[in-house]
């Protein structure tokens, strides 16, 4: 979920900010921009403390078990970038995340 908060805000600010530039003389202005934008620091640390609950977990269950339930955060994107960025829907991305989520329930349940 905290990989999932962190994804959205950080989206939802690169949209208000603008495409991200590849030069060098129109990036320091942007990226100084972005650090003074609380809510990019609010992904930040959401981002964060994704990464010391994933090693967090991993350091608890075998790695084989866990990376499956780590690509639940694409379904939980999809569904969050409609809800909150209103992001276009699509029957095939539906599908798709369906696939991730039966793919996640089939290793999760698996007999040793």
């Amino acid at each position: 979920m905290s990989l999932t908060a962190a994804q959205i805000v950080i989206k939802s600010r690169l949209t208000h900010h603008g495409v991200v530039p590849f030069s060098f003389e129109s990036g320091w202005p942007y990226l100084l921009g972005l650090l003074a934008d609380w809510r990019v620091w609010i992904g930040g640390t959401c981002l964060g403390v994704s990464s010391l609950l994933w090693y967090a977990a991993i350091s608890r269950i075998p790695l084989s078990l866990g990376f499956p339930f780590a690509a639940l955060s694409y379904p939980l994107v999809f569904a969050s970038s409609i809800v909150f960025l209103h992001e276009r829907f699509g029957w095939q991305t539906l599908a798709g995340n369906g696939l991730i989520v039966v793919g996640v329930l089939l290793a999760a349940t698996q007999t040793p």
